[in-house]
C-alpha cells in the first residue's frame, strides 16, 4: 500500500519484526562465519521507518549487522548484500533517504553491500536468478524475506528457485486474510495468480469449504506441502498473526535445510509467544509477551516417554533433534532444565542418565555424549 506518508505500524508487524530481528541476530553471524558471501534480500521493502519512528524492516536488517558485536569487534572476509526491491516510487525514495541517515550514524564497512531497487519483486528476481544461472552459478547463501501487501507477485516457482540453491532459506507473509477473501473470486486473472502462489491449482478443491477452521488449515496445509515438495525445503514452520477484529491476518512461513536454521527460528518464535511458540494476537498487549511462562512441557515429557521408553539409552544429541524436528517445542528452552531435569528429580525418577566421565552429574547438564534411559 504505498503513500506518501509514513505507515503506523500495528501491532502484529511489530512481532513479524520481532521474530525477524531475532533471527537475523543469529543468522548473519554464523553465516559470516563460514561464507565469502552472503545475501539479504527484502522483496518488499516498503519506506524503511514507520509513523512513530520505528525501522522498518530494511533497518532492521541493516541494524542486526552494523550494531552486531561479531562485526564490531572482529576481522572477517565475508561480504555482506543487501538487496532491497520496492515497486513503488515515493517508497523507493523514502527508504534511500532512511538508509542515507543510517549511514551518516554508522560507519559503513565496505564489506557492506547496499543495493536498492525499484521494481517488482517477481521480476527484479527473476532477472538476477536467470542471470546467476546463465553464468553456470548459485545463488550466495541467501535469507529471502518476502512481505507483500496481497497474495500476488510472490509464485511458488519463484521460491523454489531460490531455496533450491545451497543454504538459501525463506521467510514468508502468507496473506490468509485476503487469500480466503478472494479465492473463491470467479476472475481468471485472479484464480491466475492462486495458481502461481501455490504452484498448482489444488486450491480449487478446497474453496467449497464452509467450515472456516477446516479451510483455514487445509490453505495453509497445502502451502506448506509447497513449500516442502515444490520449494525442496526440508523444515517448514509457521507462526500466525490475528488482527485486532479477531481474524487471522496472515501467517509467516519460514522454510530452510538447516538445522541450526530451524533451531533458530524456533527459538525466536517461542520468544514470540511464550505460551504456544505459533501466534499472536493483536487483542493482546506485545509489551506483556515476556511475562508469561515460556509453554508448559507436560506434552514434551509425553512424547519423549513415547518416543524412548522401553528402548536403549539414547544420546543427547538424538533427542534434541526429536525435539527440534518432530515436535513443536524448542530443544534450547524447553528441553533441558524444564524437561529432562524436572524428570530425573521425579521422585521416583523416569529418566537414567549417564554423563561422561569428568562431567559433573547435575540434573539440568547434560553435555554431548550424556546418554538417557527413559523408564
Amino acid at each position: 500500500m504505498p503513500s506518501d506518508d509514513l505507515w503506523e505500524i500495528q501491532p502484529h508487524t511489530r512481532i513479524k519484526h520481532y521474530i525477524l530481528r531475532r533471527y537475523l541476530n543469529a543468522w548473519f553471524p554464523i553465516m559470516a562465519r563460514y561464507n565469502d558471501r552472503i545475501v539479504y534480500i527484502d522483496g518488499f521493502a516498503g519506506r524503511g521507518r514507520y509513523s512513530r519512528g520505528e525501522d522498518g524492516s530494511p533497518i532492521i536488517a541493516l541494524k542486526a549487522v552494523l550494531e552486531h558485536p561479531y562485526f564490531r569487534t572482529l576481522r572477517h572476509e565475508c561480504e555482506i548484500v543487501f538487496k532491497f526491491i520496492e515497486r513503488d516510487s515515493a517508497n523507493k525514495d523514502n527508504l534511500n533517504s532512511e538508509i542515507s541517515q543510517l549511514e551518516s550514524q554508522y560507519a559503513i564497512p565496505d564489506w557492506v553491500k547496499i543495493d536498492v531497487e525499484q521494481g517488482e519483486f517477481e521480476r527484479v528476481l527473476t532477472r538476477l536468478l536467470d542471470g546467476i544461472e546463465s553464468r553456470g552459478r548459485n545463488l550466495a547463501p541467501t535469507l529471502a524475506f518476502i512481505d507483500p501487501y496481497g497474495f500476488s507477485g510472490l509464485p511458488m516457482r519463484l521460491i523454489s528457485r531460490i531455496c533450491q540453491n545451497p543454504k538459501c532459506e525463506c521467510l514468508v507473509t502468507f496473506m490468509y486474510e485476503y487469500i480466503n477473501r478472494f479465492i473463491q473470486h470467479p476472475d481468471e486473472n485472479i484464480r491466475r495468480h492462486f495458481d502461481d502462489l501455490f504452484g498448482a491449482n489444488d486450491w480449487q478443491e478446497i474453496i467449497t469449504e464452509a467450515n472456516p477452521m477446516t479451510r483455514l488449515n487445509e490453505i495453509t496445509q497445502l502451502y506448506r506441502r509447497q513449500l516442502v515438495n515444490m520449494g525442496g525445503l526440508s523444515y517448514v514452520r509457521s507462526f500466525q498473526m490475528i488482527n485486532e477484529g479477531n481474524r487471522t491476518e496472515y501467517f509467516l512461513f519460514f522454510g530452510t535445510n538447516d538445522l541450526t536454521g530451524l533451531s533458530r527460528m524456533k527459538e525466536a518464535m517461542w520468544k514470540a509467544d511464550p505460551m504456544w511458540g505459533e501466534r499472536f494476537s493483536d487483542i493482546s498487549n506485545p509489551a506483556q509477551m515476556v511475562l508469561f511462562s515460556e509453554g508448559e512441557t507436560g506434552l514434551l515429557k509425553t512424547l519423549l516417554r513415547e518416543k524412548y521408553r522401553g528402548e536403549e539409552p539414547v544420546l543427547i544429541g538424538d533427542i534434541e533433534r526429536f525435539v527440534l524436528v518432530d515436535t513443536p517445542y524448542s530443544e534450547k528452552i524447553h528441553l533441558r532444565r524444564r524437561t529432562l531435569m524436572e524428570m530425573e528429580r521425579e521422585s521416583p525418577p523416569t529418566i537414567i542418565v549417564n554423563r561422561p566421565p569428568g562431567r559433573r552429574n547435575r540434573p539440568g547438564e547434560y553435555p554431548a555424549g550424556t546418554t538417557v534411559r527413559f523408564l
